[in-house]
C-alpha cells in the first residue's frame, strides 16, 4: 500500500515538474528588446479624473453591486476605496477588454467610462 502511494506521489511530482517547466519555455520569448512594441503611452497624464468623483462612481453603478463584487460573493470586492486602488490594474485591463461588466449583468460602460 504504502509503494502505491509512493509511486502516486512520485507520479504526480514528475507530472508537476513537467508541466512546470513546459509554462517556463512557452512563456520565454526570443524577440530582441527591438523587436518589442513600444510601451503605451500613459493615457492618464494630464488627465482631471478622480477616483472620488469620476471612477468611484462608475464602479458603484456597475461593478459593486448586489451579487457582483461585494463582499461575501467570492469575487474582488470592490465597494471600498481601499480595495479599487489596489485592483486597479485588473479593473482597467477587464473593462478595456470588454470583458467586465459582463454582457449576461445587462451593464455597460461606455468608451469615455473605460478611459
Amino acid at each position: 500500500m504504502k509503494t502505491t502511494f509512493l509511486n502516486k506521489k512520485t507520479n504526480w511530482a514528475i507530472i508537476a515538474t513537467f508541466v512546470s517547466a513546459l509554462m517556463i519555455f512557452i512563456s520565454c520569448s526570443s524577440d530582441s528588446e527591438d523587436q518589442l512594441p513600444a510601451p503605451p503611452t500613459n493615457e492618464c497624464e494630464g488627465s482631471t479624473a478622480s477616483l472620488a468623483n469620476d471612477i468611484i462612481p462608475i464602479i458603484q453603478q456597475n461593478c459593486a453591486v448586489a451579487g457582483c463584487h461585494v463582499s461575501g460573493t467570492g469575487r474582488a470586492n470592490l465597494s471600498t476605496k481601499e480595495n479599487i486602488i489596489s485592483f486597479a490594474s485588473q479593473i482597467r485591463t477587464n473593462t478595456q477588454a470588454g470583458v467586465m461588466p459582463p454582457s449576461t449583468s445587462g451593464k455597460s460602460l461606455s468608451d469615455a467610462e473605460k478611459n
